[in-house]
Formats: C-alpha cells, sequence, structure tokens
C-alpha cells in the first residue's frame, strides 16, 4: 500500500479563476492570476506538456504586452529576432518586407521566433515559484451555475482527475477560462458552436537542424521555383529552421492518395523543400519534429457564458492556419484584454456588466484575423510569391498587433470613450484615437537626463503595471501651461471619485533648465521632455487624420491608458479644471454603480 505525501498540500476546492487548458494561453491566463494575488488552478488533459512544434512566432505587439507583466524576458534571451520576409523566385531575391512597418516605435520592431515550448516552459516555471502547477492529466466534465450570482462562488464544476486510482472532485470557483484549443471540450460543454470551414489545402510543416548554401538564413523566407511547391522557412532557437510546405490548393483532388493528410511522410516534406531551394542544397541533418495540417478558419458563435463568468479564450474561440502565425498572438492579446478587467471587478474597481467587453472587443479582432489568414493561406497555396508578400504587406500593422484597435460601442458597456468635448467627427480628426494601441515613443527622463521610453516610467506603488492606469499628460511648453497643469494635477488627487491604480507621467516639450522652475508642482520622476524627432510625441497626438482640418496645438492632451496599453480616451482643452474633470468622468463611467 501507497502511502501519501501529506506533506503536499491538495489543490484547493475553492478557487477564485479555475483554467482548463495547461499551454501557452491558460499558462499565461495563470501568471496574470497569480500577480494579481488571487488563487487559481490550471488542468490539462494531455499527461505530459508539448515538447516540440506548434505556434512560434511572437509578435512585437505580444512582446510589449508581455514586457509589462515582467514575463518577456526568457523569450528574448532564447529566440531568434527576425525583421523581415523575402521572397524568392528560381533562387533569386525577388522582394523584402520589414515586418513592423517603419511609421510604428517600439522597442520590439521585429518578429520573434521561438518554440511554444520554450514560452510554455518559461510560463510554468513562474508559475511553479509560486507553488502552482499544471494538473495532469484531468479535465472539467461537468459545469453548473448559479444564474442568480448570489454565492461568492457562483461557478460549481467537476473535475476528473484521469490518473489510476484517483476520483473526480468538485471545484467552485468564481470564474472558469476555457483555454483547452482548437477542439475546445469546454465550448462543447456550453452548446456553442464553432462556425466557419476546413479546406481540403494542407501544409507539411518540419523542425529540423540542417545544413545549406542557401545564402538567406536569418529572415523569414519564402521560397518558389518552376518546378516545385511553394515553401516558407525560417530561423528558430538553437541553431533549429522550421520549414513549411504548402501544398496545392487541389493537391487533395489531384493527388488524393498522396497528399491526403494521412498519406503525407516526412519523406514527402523533405523532398519538397529540396526541390524548392534548387539551384541551392539542402543536407537535413536531424528532424526534431514534423506535422502535417489542414488549413481551416473558424471560430465560437460567442466567448463568454453565465453571465461573463465563463469565457472561451485562444484556440477555443478563434483558430487558423500557421501562415502569418497568430494563434499564439491572439490568444495572449485575449488574456491580456481579460484578466485585468476581471481582477478590477474584483477589487470592487469597475462595474461587473464591463465584462462583456471581452468578447465586443476581441470578438471582432478574432474575425479579421480569420479573415486575413483566409486570403494568406490561398495566397501560399496559389504559389505566387507576389500575392503572399501583398497580403504581407498590406496587413503587417495589424498582424504585428499594433494596428488593433477597439471601437467604442457607443452604449454604457464600453472602456472606449469619446471625450464629451465634442462629436466623435472631431474625434476622428486626429490620427490617434481611442481604442488605439499608445505608442512607447522615446523621450528624455528629465530626473536622470537619459533616454527612455514612455511606458518605462513605471508607477510608485507595488502595483504591476497591468494593472495600472497611465495619465499622459502633453504638457506643451511648462512656461506657457504651467498654471492649467497644476489646477489638474491638484484636482484629480482630491477627486472624490475612487480611481484606480494610475500612474500620471507630464510629457512637456520644454528643456530641463525651464522645468527646474516648476519642480514644486510636479514629480520629477514623472516628468518627460518630449525633444526627440522633433517632439514625435506631441506632433504624433496633434496630427491630423483629415486633409486641411485645422487643429488646435495649444490645447493641453491628456491621454488615458487603460492597463492593456489601449487608449481609453483622450480629452483636450486650455482649462485644467475640466481636463480633470472629464478624466473623473471617464473613471465614474466605469466603477460599479451602488
Amino acid at each position: 500500500m501507497v502511502t501519501p505525501d501529506l506533506s503536499i498540500p491538495l489543490p484547493p476546492s475553492k478557487v477564485d479563476v479555475l483554467i482548463v487548458g495547461g499551454g501557452p494561453v491558460g499558462l499565461l491566463a495563470a501568471n496574470l492570476v497569480v500577480q494579481a494575488g488571487m488563487t487559481v488552478r490550471i488542468l490539462d488533459i494531455e499527461y505530459e506538456p508539448n515538447h516540440w512544434g506548434r505556434g512560434d512566432w511572437i509578435h512585437g505587439r505580444t512582446l510589449e504586452l508581455l514586457e509589462r507583466a515582467g514575463l518577456e524576458t526568457e523569450l528574448l534571451k532564447t529566440g531568434v529576432k527576425v525583421e523581415k520576409l523575402c521572397s524568392y523566385m528560381n533562387g533569386k531575391l525577388q522582394k523584402e518586407i520589414p515586418f513592423v512597418p517603419e511609421e510604428i516605435e517600439s522597442k520590439h520592431e521585429y518578429l520573434l521566433c521561438v518554440g511554444q515550448h520554450i514560452t510554455e516552459s518559461s510560463l510554468q516555471s513562474k508559475l511553479s515559484k509560486e507553488d502552482v502547477i499544471v494538473e495532469r492529466p484531468s479535465t472539467v466534465v461537468n459545469i453548473e451555475w448559479d444564474d442568480k450570482q448570489e454565492g461568492e462562488y457562483p461557478i460549481s464544476a467537476t473535475v476528473m482527475l484521469l490518473q489510476e486510482g484517483k476520483e473526480s472532485e468538485e471545484v467552485q470557483c468564481k470564474y472558469l477560462l476555457g483555454c483547452d484549443g482548437a477542439h475546445s471540450d469546454i465550448r462543447q460543454q456550453l452548446g456553442i458552436t464553432n462556425d466557419g470551414e476546413t479546406t481540403e489545402t494542407h501544409a507539411g510543416v518540419i523542425d529540423a537542424l540542417i545544413r545549406t548554401n542557401f545564402a538567406s538564413r536569418k529572415e523569414v523566407c519564402i521560397v518558389q521555383s518552376d518546378h516545385a511547391k511553394t515553401i516558407s522557412m525560417f530561423p528558430r532557437e538553437n541553431g533549429l529552421t522550421r520549414i513549411f510546405v504548402h501544398f496545392n490548393e487541389n493537391e487533395h483532388e489531384q493527388r488524393k492518395e498522396v497528399h491526403n493528410r494521412n498519406k503525407i511522410q516526412v519523406e514527402d516534406i523533405q523532398r519538397e523543400a529540396k526541390r524548392a531551394l534548387l539551384p541551392h542544397r539542402i543536407e537535413f541533418l536531424g528532424i526534431l519534429y514534423w506535422s502535417v495540417y489542414v488549413v481551416g478558419q473558424r471560430y465560437a458563435s460567442k466567448v463568454s457564458a453565465a453571465n461573463n463568468r465563463i469565457f472561451l479564450c485562444g484556440d477555443a474561440a478563434h483558430s487558423q492556419s500557421p501562415t502569418l502565425g497568430q494563434g499564439v498572438n491572439t490568444g495572449f492579446g485575449d488574456i491580456f484584454n481579460l484578466i485585468w478587467k476581471i481582477v478590477m471587478v474584483e477589487r470592487g474597481l469597475m462595474d461587473r456588466k464591463l465584462l462583456s467587453t471581452y468578447e465586443s472587443e476581441r470578438w471582432p479582432i478574432a474575425q479579421e484575423v480569420l479573415n486575413i489568414d483566409k486570403i494568406a493561406a490561398k495566397a501560399a497555396a496559389g504559389h505566387k510569391a507576389a500575392d503572399y508578400c501583398d497580403v504581407v504587406e498590406n496587413n503587417r500593422h495589424f498582424t504585428a498587433g499594433f494596428g488593433i484597435k477597439y471601437e467604442n460601442k457607443k452604449d454604457d458597456n464600453s472602456l472606449v470613450w469619446d471625450s464629451q468635448s465634442g462629436t466623435v467627427e472631431l474625434h476622428e480628426q486626429y490620427l490617434l484615437q481611442p481604442g488605439m494601441r499608445a505608442p512607447n515613443y522615446k523621450v528624455f527622463s528629465y530626473a536622470s537626463g537619459k533616454k527612455t521610453r514612455l511606458f518605462d516610467i513605471s508607477a510608485k506603488s507595488e502595483v504591476s503595471d497591468w494593472l495600472t492606469y497611465t495619465l499622459f499628460v502633453l504638457a506643451n511648453d511648462l512656461r506657457q501651461t504651467h498654471d492649467t497643469i497644476s489646477v489638474f494635477l491638484n484636482q484629480t488627487s482630491k477627486s472624490t471619485v475612487k480611481l484606480p491604480p494610475t500612474n500620471v507621467v507630464v510629457i512637456t516639450t520644454s528643456t530641463a533648465d525651464q522645468i527646474s522652475a516648476y519642480k514644486s508642482m510636479i514629480d520629477s520622476e514623472r516628468v518627460v521632455i518630449d525633444k526627440l524627432n522633433q517632439a514625435q510625441c506631441h506632433r504624433a497626438y496633434h496630427k491630423s487624420n483629415l486633409a486641411n482640418a485645422a487643429i488646435e496645438q495649444d490645447k493641453i492632451h491628456v491621454v488615458v491608458v487603460r492597463p492593456d496599453g489601449y487608449i481609453g480616451t483622450i480629452v483636450r482643452n486650455t482649462d485644467g479644471r475640466d481636463l480633470s474633470d472629464r478624466v473623473c468622468q471617464y473613471f465614474s463611467n466605469i466603477l460599479p454603480k451602488v
């Protein structure tokens, strides 16, 4: 008889968040929940974690979000940074495209290629330090909830432990996240349909150590030939290379017995790669992973249930081909959009009804991802490099994550707010608008005199950056605006509105000597000087989106940035009291109604 190890505590039967799915999306969610001081359990039906393959592109915007949570360091040390896409035809370079548009201002203006198993290992390592592990193999087989939500833990889940000798248990939780992949069992239990289509187009993928005289080894390359199928290849961590072979759209019908998903073998993928690279040579020294996937785009008909207590995230909510590397990035975007809202609700800093914004904000983004993926996958299978490159170039602002924008739904259930100063049309005169990513511009720190970036000016609190609002006060020249800025700062600090954790950063075009005259009214650590690239921060927020639009340059702009780095609202005025009133109104709109 085996005596149980009583030194290892049993998992709690009541938790704040129960996560089903121990892939990268579920692991990220668990990390954020733990950072917020909430309790979590995370389950996965597989006996062991993924070791190779799957998602390996992390785009720049995703890295920005991971950095806000302090989760990017190990990935940056391990992964390979790729800045451009190159297309080749019969061994000759045809075109080069930067992955990130030139106008984007970010620390991470590149694509990071790193294996999903490394991403998972890094996130699990962080969790282990907090005594949280993925419980394997286990899953949820039944879910019930209290529609009235009268109890503290309105969700009841039956957890089945698939190890021999283990029994099922009942776990009560406040929230349940379905992060269990494209074939999500949670989605099926909720009766949510998985719409979309699966095509007859196939692609083979291989991770290998190779030897080749093909010159371009540091970029993502799409390689074509008159006598071979299209392949794409790019570097991975530890000297690995990933190669995709894009089979023809009608390959299934043309050669059903050979190129059926169940018929394609690793030798077929290797052979097509060798043919495509001619006249260059390639030798496969070792195969670490290979697979064949069917191209398709599917999405859940809705991504929340049980009065915004159960949510679908990642592939459980939307799945697409790996053609543009959107899977992990879109899933991580889901989590960064959702968890801060749950935390704010639980801390009494946000009305529970605003959890509905997870679906209203992320569902349209998923639809756009799937639409672009469908076009890209068709172009890749069509074997015309120009078509594929055009898709990448035309959509890279969005696919890199920097061009994602959340729309104002024009109702009370919105965290994107058009200021009361004017009409929507007035707001749309400006290039930077509510719902967009707040750019991370380079500036000078007044306190240190060194170059820094806006989001590197951290709040003086123990609250994580991803749980903190930021107010960027574009003060222009303090010699003209110091009275207005002083009134705004004083009024806001004395507000009767219960503000969430907020980091106020004053951005001025004044010199350090000029700022010193106003040190008594502002925190020196929270002041930055906008003198780089002709005051690019001020120029960007003042820039017109319309031809011949008259923009009042003397107005002070206060940009309210949400914890996930997206602009909640922008208020503009020359009256400090009015600026403060409208900022406080934004927060008043999202607070729980007494």
